[in-house]
């Protein structure tokens, strides 16, 4: 259930760059209607102090990041009471600190930002007003979970208002809403306000990043921060050189941690080569393109950009009533004739059997038979028997001859059999197209926005959204950020290219909040006559 827990006009928390706190867009982010919060991570306990008394003289309320860790501080705050502190929010490094943590609120709230899942014993303890679920694809330091997969497990597993911090865009806001949650924590997609502290040379980088533009260092180890990065940013793959240095090191996170804040750059400055520095950069970092285009009167001012925000977000949730493609009979069902508009992704020794195969179809759902690279004679066994048993159907094929040298063949059985549907992995628009020419409805899987446009480009209708949540092998994107780059550029289309196009969300999908997601995410999408499901 949402629940209301700020007094803000809006359900919202913005985090300033790292290194770069600013009063200036403190005030723009307060004037907007959300909640300013200053992030202490790279400030000592005297900046920290200077800064906070600094902010009792302001007249918008903010609120404070910082480390359990930091009792002086926290002692500190806890004694001088600021008026106008609306929120603390706490982090730690390492989730056993939880286990002697206690915090008595004043007069202000307090948020426990978690990467991890099955705390509740811990939470219900401390009992905090909410959390935050920084999930794997946020800026800096980072879950090994997304941030769909914590939502999803805290929606089940607890009862605090839940704020969402990685892939929160213009549609993924609404997916969560949908789905129960209460808020958000916005960061580099605002980085492209006219407020933002930004040097002109980091806000240019900022205008051409990419969703693949960052990297992941302490993948290995208990600390992960995700950084911007490219193929040739050396300090990232210094850190990911020591990283493999200090495998099976006991202080490996904490010389990890050091290394990062001596390397750490403030994205104010002006000296510094923002392809050669290393600061903090969610895979989200690139919807920041999408908010600027997206505010009223092509305004980007920091105000206009969030209620551009929020108005859009209200679109997509009011589309629901009208257009949630997550029920019985929904246009995608009706083009594949099940009762559901859900798929079975085909999976390797799981769905080559045709019992499995007629368990999904009764139940609903259109199953895949998984050929991958199976030898031409037992693919033609499985396809044979599942006819007989499955009357609506499909098969998952891998498309790259390296890697499947019975492909041929295994279109030769697609044909003959007339099997009704396929799904490509690693295919090309020209074998979509050739199985569609003969009368199989074909899926391509589009991991990334390049080969989406590519498969629009060359005529394809259908496409398969996987985020990394999902088994076998992924892009890089999570969910959450593949699906809302898709979002916009399905969205930036005609009205007659959406019609007809068929869109398949998968990847971490696991429970009814997920569905309800789904439902929040694609409604504006399927009110343009888009076919929505999910695998």
């Amino acid at each position: 259930m949402i629940k209301q827990i700020l007094t803000t006009r809006l359900p919202l928390i913005v985090h300033h760059p790292s290194l770069t706190f600013d009063k200036n867009y403190a005030s723009a982010i307060a004037e907007a209607g959300a909640l300013p919060v200053f992030d202490t991570e790279f400030y000592s306990d005297e900046q920290v102090r200077e800064t906070i008394k600094s902010l009792e003289a302001e007249p918008f309320t903010f609120g404070v990041r910082l480390s359990v860790g930091r009792q002086s501080l926290i002692s500190t705050i806890g004694h001088s009471h600021p008026e106008n502190l609306e929120l603390l929010i706490f982090t730690y490094e390492d989730k056993n600190q939880l286990k002697d943590f206690s915090y008595i609120p004043s007069h202000s709230k307090f948020f426990i930002e978690t990467l991890d899942i099955g705390l509740t014993e811990e939470l219900s303890r401390i009992a905090p007003h909410g959390l935050i679920l920084k999930g794997y694809e946020a800026p800096g330091r980072v879950s090994r979970y997304t941030a769909f997969i914590l939502m999803q497990w805290y929606l089940e597993n607890a009862t605090l208002p839940l704020f969402i911090h990685g892939g929160v865009g213009l549609y993924t806001a609404a997916g969560l809403l949908a789905a129960g949650a209460s808020g958000f924590v916005l960061d580099n997609q605002l980085y492209l306000c006219d407020e933002a502290p930004l040097s002109p040379s980091f806000k240019k980088l900022m205008a051409e990043v990419t969703e693949t533009d960052t990297a992941v260092v302490g993948e290995a180890q208990n600390i992960r921060f995700r950084f911007f990065a490219k193929l040739g940013t050396k300090i990232v793959k210094t850190l990911k050189e020591k990283e493999s240095a200090l495998a099976g090191n006991p202080d490996a996170d904490r010389l990890i941690s050091e290394a990062v804040h001596k390397e750490i750059t403030a994205l104010d400055s002006t000296d510094a080569n923002p392809l050669q520095s290393l600061f903090y950069l969610g895979q989200d970092a690139s919807f920041a393109r999408s908010f600027m285009t997206n505010a009223d009167a092509g305004s980007t001012r920091m105000t206009d950009v969030i209620s551009s925000f929020f108005n859009t977000m209200g679109k997509a949730m009011d589309a629901i009533d009208s257009h949630d493609p997550m029920v019985e009979n929904a246009p995608l069902a009706l083009e594949h004739e099940t009762r559901y508009p859900v798929i079975q992704g085909p999976m390797a020794n799981i769905s080559d059997n045709p019992d499995f195969a007629a368990a999904i179809y009764e139940n609903g759902g259109l199953p895949f038979f998984a050929m991958g690279n199976l030898p031409e004679h037992l693919a033609e066994t499985m396809i044979a028997e599942g006819k007989k048993k499955a009357p609506r159907f499909g098969t998952g094929l891998i498309g790259i001859e390296t890697f499947n040298r019975t492909i041929h063949k295994h279109f030769d059985i697609v044909k003959r059999y007339q099997v009704p549907f396929a799904l490509f992995a690693g295919g090309v628009p020209a074998q979509v197209n050739e199985l569609e020419q003969a009368g199989t409805r074909t899926y391509l899987h589009t991991p990334n926005m390049m080969m989406l446009k590519n498969a629009i480009e060359g005529g394809c209708t259908r496409f398969i959204f996987e985020g990394t949540e999902a088994g076998g092998h992924v892009g890089s994107l999570t969910s959450l950020v593949l699906w809302e780059s898709a979002m916009n550029l399905l969205m930036a289309q005609v009205d007659s290219a959406i019609k007809g196009q068929c869109v398949i969300f998968a990847g971490g999908i696991s429970t009814a909040h997920a569905s309800s997601f789904i439902s929040g995410i694609s409604s504006v999408l399927a009110a343009r006559g888009a076919k929505i499901g999910i695998q």
